[in-house]
């Protein structure tokens, strides 16, 4: 056999030995909200490429934070006789009886972001510390505002823990500043949309204004839209998630800082600990894990990336 020969079949032997690897390792199907949403889509991400990198196949859905998608996704998942479930799941409480399901059909779940309130069901829950993230946020929101002045909150989506969570971190730090005036508190949905829907009714309202602190990312650069459209740059903006935009917008000086969420991160750890429990046996040492989000500010906003912070 000459060199080129060579060369080749050990190319082919190396190829076929990663079908072969991925064939015995099998699927991993990975579930989030949504894969247009940049923070989803950093999830979806986060695990796939850490689930390719271990040898498994991966197949990658959205339930549109649909309940009765997300359970005909885990049906489907039961009857490919998957490996196992990475999931950003659709509702806190409603999607407990899914997860079970497939628990009970000896395919383990990992939840990334979104928690359920019961244990021993998910082999691992991996969130992030909202309550930390909202601290953090607030207070460079408090002193930007010069601790006085008044303020509107908008939420991202009350039917969320982790925005009740954020929103509950906000008035711990921002109560106890008695000059801050608080002149409207709305739930915005999370979306850009409704965030630039609500900021123009309270400019309208309330033309003094002179700070807003926002639940999540989308609702803060709705929140920057609306004052970019009013002429307003004296306005005081924070967020909550760290997408590229946010970035870019921190950096630009529209918004004042943001709290970027490590999407990527957690999903890769979810993977790597559902390998740990298929491949040894070995589940995780706590069933509840978190992350602690990291302050954007323009000094250090050029390091984010997808969701990704690059030290």
């Amino acid at each position: 056999m000459n060199k080129k020969l060579l060369l080749l079949s050990i190319a082919s032997a190396c190829v076929f030995s990663g079908a072969a690897l991925a064939v015995e390792k099998g699927t991993i199907m990975i579930l989030v909200n949504s894969l247009d949403n940049p923070y989803y889509a950093a999830e979806a991400k986060g695990a796939n490429e850490k689930a390719k990198a271990l040898g498994y196949k991966t197949s990658v859905l959205s339930h549109g934070e649909d309940v009765k998608k997300q359970n005909e996704l885990i049906d489907t998942a039961i009857g490919k006789k998957v490996q196992g479930i990475i999931l950003d799941n659709a509702d806190s409480t409603a999607s407990v009886a899914a997860i079970k399901k497939a628990k009970d059909a000896g395919i383990p779940v990992v939840l990334i972001n979104r928690e359920i309130p019961v244990d021993d069901i998910a082999l691992e829950q991996i969130t992030h510390n909202n309550f930390q993230a909202g601290s953090e946020v607030a207070n460079v929101f408090v002193e930007a505002m010069g601790e006085k002045g008044k303020y509107a909150e908008l939420t991202c989506n009350l039917a969320d823990n982790n925005c009740v969570t954020r929103s509950k971190s906000f008035h711990q730090v921002i109560d106890q500043y008695p000059d801050m005036q608080s002149v409207a508190r709305q739930d915005a949905k999370g979306t850009l949309i409704d965030g630039k829907r609500v900021m123009d009714s309270i400019l309208q309202a309330h033309p003094d204004v002179k700070g807003v602190i926002c639940g999540n990312g989308p609702v803060a650069l709705g929140v920057v839209a609306a004052l970019r459209a009013a002429g307003r740059d004296d306005v005081v903006v924070v967020g909550i998630d760290g997408s590229n935009d946010e970035r870019d917008a921190v950096k630009a000086g529209a918004l004042k800082a943001t709290v970027m969420l490590q999407a990527q991160a957690i999903a890769a750890q979810g993977v790597t600990d559902l390998d740990n429990y298929i491949q040894h046996g070995k589940p995780p040492a706590k069933q509840r894990v978190m992350f602690r989000g990291i302050l954007i500010t323009p000094e250090n906003a050029q390091q984010v990336q997808d969701f990704n912070f690059k030290s």
